[in-house]
């Protein structure tokens, strides 16, 4: 297991992209964008780490105390990336049975993951990934 990426919610991901592709010299990834108009980049640096940099309609300036939605600018999920999609399923029971809420079931999304998305006991978000074969 490793941590695979660390995910930010921004209003302009075009302007964060160029920043860490500029001060860092990171490579960034084709945009990928759903029928939801959701976009990302996923930002990789020469280490290895990856930022995935992500925008959507509808998304909040910044988290507010009386706002349950998940979707706010900012730091949004800490991504641990695992060998199968057996694992996703496994971990994500696992955490359940710790005491996590799963606040989305394991499932294969259009841009390679299998995944799911659960709690840590501060309530902060931990993707379980299984990621793209050819982007590990």
């Amino acid at each position: 297991m490793h941590i695979h990426h660390i995910a930010f919610f921004s209003k302009d991901i075009s302007r964060l992209k160029d920043f860490y592709v500029a001060l860092f010299q990171a490579q960034a990834g084709e945009m990928y964008q759903d029928e939801r108009n959701f976009r990302s980049y996923m930002v990789r640096f020469k280490n290895k780490t990856v930022l995935e940099l992500m925008q959507m309609p509808g998304v909040l300036a910044r988290a507010t105390p009386d706002h349950d939605d998940i979707h706010h600018v900012g730091l949004h999920h800490l991504a641990i990336a695992v060998e199968s999609d057996d694992d996703v399923i496994a971990l994500t029971k696992e955490a359940r049975d710790l005491g996590s809420a799963v606040i989305k079931q394991p499932e294969q999304t259009g841009d390679g993951f299998f995944e799911s998305m659960v709690t840590d006991p501060d309530g902060n978000l931990i993707e379980i990934c299984r990621a793209p074969l050819s982007k590990q």
